[in-house]
């Protein structure tokens, strides 16, 4: 089984490493699980946002996880309009923005075939602002919406992606993908879109600490997640 929190590092790294002009392929099988829902009494200290610098969980009232992740350190928009991704700038002409729908594509030189890449579609979820790319956004197509669910193991349709601009800050959130139980120091995160390669693969079990602000995660081999919450 996979552990939660290597996907979502692999996201951030394949967002950091993305070149756009390869192709990968989905794992098309998917698994078989009956729904479950989550019951029982959540510990209310889990209850939050808990991040170890990049990637972390966001544990909610309604049972429900989200998984942010922060691009930023590799992936951003530049205070003159364009857009990097590592070593690769996107100018400011490759961008489509007209307050509310931003789009940014990129020509590859060296690809073969299809150098036009669309790297992200996204529409602003507050009020439109021509003047700024400031904002929340629907992540609604694109390469890193695909990595991202790539990396995740999910179909695209099966995940809502939210994005945060501001500055040279992007970050995103995967919304509600999946459920939540706590019992006694057990900490198990469910769904059945976990289509990792394994029989038990709608689900990871954890035992957690909390001590102050810190989150200790232990999986079953002994690997452990240390994260702090967000205030």
């Amino acid at each position: 089984m996979k552990k939660m929190m290597s996907l979502l590092l692999a996201a951030v790294l394949a967002g950091a490493a993305f070149a756009g002009c390869a192709e990968q392929e989905y794992y098309e099988e998917s698994m078989e699980s009956m729904a479950r829902v989550s019951s029982g009494k959540l510990d209310p200290d889990i209850i939050g946002e808990w991040s170890n610098g990049s990637t972390g969980y966001i544990f909610k009232e309604d049972r429900m996880v989200t998984l942010p992740m922060d691009f930023s350190s590799a992936v951003h928009f530049n205070k003159d309009g364009g857009f990097s991704m590592e070593k690769t700038t996107v100018s400011k002409d490759e961008i489509e923005y007209d307050g509310t729908n931003l789009k940014v594509s990129h020509h590859y030189e060296e690809a073969e075939e299809e150098p036009d890449i669309l790297l992200l579609d996204m529409k602003r979820r507050d009020a439109a602002n021509k003047d700024s790319y400031d904002g929340s956004y629907d992540l609604l197509g694109g390469s890193y919406l695909d990595m991202i669910a790539y990396n995740l193991a999910i179909d695209t349709e099966k995940i809502k992606v939210e994005a945060e601009v501001e500055g040279e800050t992007l970050k995103f959130s995967v919304i509600d993908y999946c459920l939540y139980e706590t019992n006694n120091g057990s900490l198990e995160m469910f769904s059945e879109n976990m289509n990792y390669v394994d029989e038990n693969a709608h689900g990871v079990k954890y035992t957690y600490v909390i001590d102050g602000d810190k989150l200790t995660l232990t999986y079953e081999d002994g690997t452990q997640e240390i994260l702090t919450k967000v205030k």
